[in-house]
């Protein structure tokens, strides 16, 4: 019987890492914790055209960030909602928060976009992924390592613009976020590039549909490199304003 309980402890303990949760491991130093954030004020990070509204003071002599001026929602790392182009959708404000913290999976195209800088991931790609990793899990963020990130201090690169002024960038295809939405119900994606059009809604066909499926969308990620495939838990930390998209603060907890 003392053989028993004995191991019957042994095996408790053995869990307890499990059981305690990721943030709970997190807090405890026993996972690793990566910021997937740019910081504000690197030089890709106010998109071309935008910058922060000011107003001046009451004595006019300094101009100073107005407090009920919120900053670009498309600013750095940010998190689009259905709202960034659809009327009448919740808006980041309204977002649950618990639908803010997900468990997350990692599709690595990187090779690939360093053969050809517009790649778009296929459903192929997610479908060889599955036959490493096992399925995508339901309502999982499905984050797109394309090595883009590593442009971000160079802003004519990160952009990328052609002749005409339209962004050559990486991505989703249409069909790979069909297969996302549909077939696996995932809750978002995340790259560490961004959608050409800005938000979602403003002319990309591909991520309007996202917003009509009612999923979210994370851009302008950074250290997906230092993420493994799967089992990896996202803290989503967007201002909550009253709009479509909001500059967040993302952190990853590592298995």
């Amino acid at each position: 019987m003392r053989a028993l309980i004995l191991s019957l402890l042994w095996l408790l303990w053995q869990a307890q890492p499990v059981l305690a949760g990721a943030l709970e491991r997190a807090m405890l130093g026993k996972a690793t914790v990566v910021d997937l954030t740019h910081v504000v004020g690197e030089p890709a990070s106010v998109p071309a055209g935008q910058e922060l509204r000011r107003q001046e003071s009451e004595e006019g002599e300094h101009p100073r960030p107005s407090p009920h001026a919120p900053p670009p929602g498309d600013l750095g790392t940010h998190l689009d909602v259905p709202a960034a182009g659809l009327k009448g959708k919740p808006t980041v404000a309204h977002v649950s928060p618990r639908q803010l913290l997900v468990q997350a999976v990692v599709v690595d195209i990187a090779a690939l976009v360093t053969e050809q800088g517009e790649y778009r991931a296929t459903v192929k790609d997610l479908q060889a992924w599955e036959r490493r990793n096992g399925r995508i899990p339901k309502q999982a963020m499905v984050l797109l390592h394309t090595g883009w990130s590593r442009r971000w201090s160079d802003p004519a690169r990160y952009l990328n613009l052609d002749p005409q002024g339209i962004a050559k960038v990486p991505g989703f295809s249409a069909a790979a976020l069909a297969f996302l939405v549909n077939d696996r119900d995932v809750r978002g994606v995340g790259l560490d590039a961004f959608t050409p059009e800005g938000s979602l809604g403003n002319g990309s066909a591909d991520g309007r549909a996202l917003l009509l499926a009612g999923r979210f969308q994370i851009e302008n990620l950074t250290n997906l490199d230092r993420l493994p495939p799967k089992g990896v838990k996202l803290v989503i930390m967007p201002l909550r304003v009253e709009g479509g998209s909001a500059p967040a603060r993302v952190i990853a907890i590592l298995p």
